[in-house]
């Protein structure tokens, strides 16, 4: 009886053996199963394309403008024209004698006007000043002086008006339309109206003056955009 109780006893615990010994063997590849699922996962997020971000750029940052930004945005102070310049200013091929005196009289000025007879027929011409003296037709008085010449049947049409500086009697503003002024003839071949600013010295650097039977001569009459632009020229030449 005990043998047959021994016996049994024994084939227990080797079935007990058997079952502890499977159990840990399972346990083993369970736990290895589990460390190679781990890595693999590891491995694929590692392998995850990186994605760039989408959010807007904050721009940059602009610097306050300065005082001497904003003075070099303003525009140029206008120029100031005396009074003899403004009137010069305000003629053009339709100004008449009664437009010009009216100008004269507005800008508190002199002024003498004669009729002569000239290649172009019987001209009035004015003579416009500061002074009474200066404004004479003939002996005139040093000082800045205007003349305006009328043409045509009436007298009445605008032919042209030169700005004359005291300080640079060489260098002079002309506005031309039409009629005899120096090397400017009625015969001219091209049509030569508009601003100049007349170097009378030199008599060269400006245009070549053209005429209808071929002749030409070279001029000191520099064309201009404006009369402003003409008068600007005769200041600098002063200030030179």
């Amino acid at each position: 009886m005990k043998k047959i109780v021994v016996m049994l006893l024994v084939t227990f615990a080797m079935l007990s053996l058997v079952a502890c010994g499977d159990s840990f063997e399972q346990g083993m590849k369970d736990a290895m199963n589990d460390t190679s699922q781990a890595d693999r996962e590891t491995e694929e997020e590692s392998q995850e394309p990186e994605t760039e971000s989408t959010e807007p750029e904050e721009p940059a940052e602009q610097e306050p403008e300065t005082a001497a930004d904003q003075e070099s945005q303003e525009e140029p102070a206008a120029v100031e024209y005396d009074n003899l310049q403004a009137v010069f200013l305000a003629l053009n091929e339709n100004t008449t004698p009664d437009e010009l005196e009216k100008l004269i009289s507005e800008s508190e000025l002199f002024y003498t006007a004669e009729e002569y007879n000239s290649s172009s027929g019987k001209t009035v011409s004015y003579n416009i000043a500061y002074t009474e003296g200066a404004a004479a037709q003939k002996y005139a008085e040093a000082g800045d002086h205007l003349t305006v010449d009328f043409g045509g049947d009436g007298k009445d049409e605008f032919m042209y008006a030169q700005y004359v500086n005291e300080k640079d009697v060489s260098y002079s503003a002309l506005l031309y339309d039409h009629g005899t002024w120096y090397d400017f003839r009625d015969a001219n071949a091209e049509d030569y109206g508009g601003y100049y600013a007349v170097d009378s010295i030199s008599g060269k650097g400006g245009i070549t003056v053209k005429y209808s039977n071929g002749n030409e001569t070279e001029t000191g009459y520099i064309p201009c955009t404006s009369g402003e632009e003409a008068i600007q020229k005769i200041m600098e030449r002063i200030s030179e």
